[in-house]
């Protein structure tokens, strides 16, 4: 190449010269530029696109919260004001006429007065201890009064009983089943199943307690010996039907009692 046609030439001429320009290289650095130019030019408009595409679309207004505070309903300006001190009524005295005194006052001074002044008695004779209940004169001429001395010599204080409890374990005269023991028996017998769950040649025993009340009123059913749920709800069942029974007695009053009855379940081929 010519020096003339070096100052001409394009870089990449110079530097491909001699050789093989059909390879790639050379045609890959000879679109660079154009390459380059073409990117830049993609990359503005997207960003252009982008920044519209922003700009266009509606501002999503933030709520602002501002706390409220509300005064009571009975407040109004009024008293939203400074209060004043309130001021303390001053107290008066209102004057009354002299109370009326019917009797003379007597004035006594402080030298003449009695600290402790003597008993004065209504009776004036003497009390001396004897074996008889006398009256008589003594040798200064008093009367005296002779009394036999009290034999009493310790007086205990009177305790008063203690109240019974509201429920008795025991009382003189026991809750009674109307018709007595007999029909009570009877009536479990009759009202009382044996349930399918047990066995042959099997006993259950479930103990029931209860309260008979002042008015005959069977309360606060409680199972204390459990044989099994099946067996505690039919004793259940069947006290719940019982009629009232004659209250139990304490010292002639009607009172609250415990009762205690044991059940016990039985197979039919036992």
């Amino acid at each position: 190449m010519t020096a003339n046609q070096i100052l001409k030439a394009d870089f990449l001429d110079i530097l491909f010269e001699h050789r093989n320009k059909e390879y790639g290289a050379y045609a890959i650095r000879k679109a660079y530029p154009e390459n380059l130019t073409k990117a830049l030019v993609m990359m503005l408009l997207f960003v252009l696109a982008l920044c519209l595409y922003v700009i266009s679309q509606p501002k999503k207004i933030t709520p602002r919260i501002i706390p409220i505070h509300l005064a009571p309903r009975e407040s109004t300006l009024e008293n939203l004001k400074p209060k004043q001190p309130e001021k303390v009524p001053q107290r008066t005295v209102t004057a009354q006429p002299p109370t009326r005194v019917d009797r003379q006052i007597k004035i006594i001074p402080d030298d003449q007065i009695q600290r402790n002044p003597p008993i004065e008695r209504t009776d004036t004779s003497y009390y001396v201890p004897g074996s008889t209940n006398s009256r008589g004169t003594g040798d200064d001429g008093r009367d005296i009064v002779q009394g036999t001395p009290s034999t009493q010599t310790n007086i205990q204080p009177v305790v008063p009983e203690p109240e019974p409890p509201a429920i008795l374990n025991y009382a003189e005269v026991t809750p009674e089943f109307p018709g007595g023991t007999e029909a009570w028996m009877n009536y479990l017998r009759r009202m009382l199943r044996v349930p399918d769950d047990l066995e042959s040649g099997d006993r259950k025993t479930v103990k029931v307690k209860f309260v008979v009340n002042i008015n005959g009123e069977v309360t606060d059913v409680e199972i204390i010996q459990s044989a099994g749920l099946v067996f505690d709800k039919e004793v259940l069942r069947v006290i719940s039907k019982m009629p009232n029974w004659k209250p139990g007695k304490q010292k002639g009053k009607a009172v609250a009692v415990y009762f205690t009855q044991p059940v016990t379940f039985t197979s039919g081929e036992e």
